[in-house]
């Protein structure tokens, strides 16, 4: 049985090992079936060696920074609203994509994180959805932008919505409604993103995978009326059956849940960690790097860094920024 890992454990393994699943995975792409083969799933010879961010790596690292402001704020005594810092984060990461905000936008000073190329390297195709920010207002639940994309790429940058120990469920789902609603207002978008930071919350709280996914699962009717689909996608995945039907971020989390499930069943029988990890991101290949940023951000969270392969760590490029980012939300959040 492996010991429980520690707080920066989960919180580095959360943000290191959702960036590095959605990398090898986008190195891959179109056809992730070249590199199933077990034991040669990772950066190829003919690579430079390095996994690149993606655009979920990318914002899950300055959502984490997002959070991190809010609490070095409050740890000042001084409130700071989180969805408007949030926004604030991802207007930054959007101008170091070079998209272009109009003068309505407010002013985005920089932080640390703005600094390190690897956040702010461009990525090779802009996302549509990148459109949502680029009219520089923000969305909000009542008000969501983005209300066509019904993919995963929202689901997959909101896990650090549950990284901070303590914070009740509700508020949870609520941040991860707000942070969804800025580019994704498909209601399915923002549910699924809501069930992983849920998840993650009972993750890091100390739950295995599945309890951390039933728990999930009691939760979302009560999130704000969740999408049937999302709802329908976390019951298939811990019925262990395929989901017949739904939108893209519901096929996504599906694939990601499922993925994990079985990885923390297979080490349940003894599978090394490391291997259980990317055998679980090797399974999501198929459907996508949203999926495989899921999976390895839940499994991250679930076993502490160590269970991220080393390979990929060292190849990671911004594993620097996630050390940074894990050590500092740690000690400002008291979990270090």
């Amino acid at each position: 049985m492996t010991s429980s890992p520690s707080p920066l454990s989960r919180i580095h393994g959360c943000l290191a090992g959702g960036a590095a699943a959605e990398g090898v995975v986008l190195a891959r792409t179109p056809d992730a079936r070249e590199f199933m083969v077990p034991g040669e799933f990772g950066p190829r010879e003919e690579d430079d060696g390095a996994i690149r961010l993606g655009a979920a790596g990318q914002l899950s690292l300055y959502t984490a920074d997002a959070l991190l402001e809010v609490l070095e704020w409050a740890n000042a005594g001084v409130y700071a609203d989180q969805s408007a810092c949030v926004w604030l984060a991802f207007l930054r990461w959007a101008r170091g994509q070079g998209i272009p905000l109009p003068s309505s936008a407010p002013p985005v000073p920089e932080r640390w994180i703005d600094g390190q190329p690897a956040a702010r390297r461009a990525l090779p195709a802009r996302p549509d959805w990148a459109s949502s920010l680029a009219g520089g207002e923000m969305g909000t639940p009542a008000r969501p932008l983005g209300t066509a994309f019904d993919d995963g790429a929202a689901a997959a940058r909101s896990a650090p919505f549950g990284l901070v120990v303590g914070t009740p469920a509700e508020a949870v789902a609520a941040m991860a409604a707000d942070g969804a609603s800025l580019t994704h207002g498909h209601a399915s978008a923002v549910h699924a993103a809501v069930a992983v930071a849920l998840a993650v919350r009972e993750i890091a709280e100390g739950s295995g995978v599945r309890e951390a996914t039933a728990t999930t699962r009691e939760g979302l009717p009560g999130a704000r009326g969740a999408a049937p689909d999302v709802i329908a996608a976390v019951d298939a995945a811990l019925d262990g059956v395929p989901l017949s039907e739904g939108s893209a971020a519901a096929r996504t989390l599906h694939e990601a849940l499922a993925a994990s499930l079985a990885a923390e069943a297979a080490a349940a029988s003894g599978a090394v960690l490391p291997e259980a990890f990317s055998a679980a991101i090797r399974r999501t290949a198929e459907a996508g790097p949203d999926a495989a940023a899921i999976a390895g951000a839940l499994l991250g969270v679930h076993w502490g860094i160590d269970a991220v392969p080393a390979l990929w760590r060292v190849r990671l490029d911004g594993e620097d920024i996630a050390v940074g980012l894990s050590t500092a939300l740690a000690a400002a959040s008291g979990a270090d």
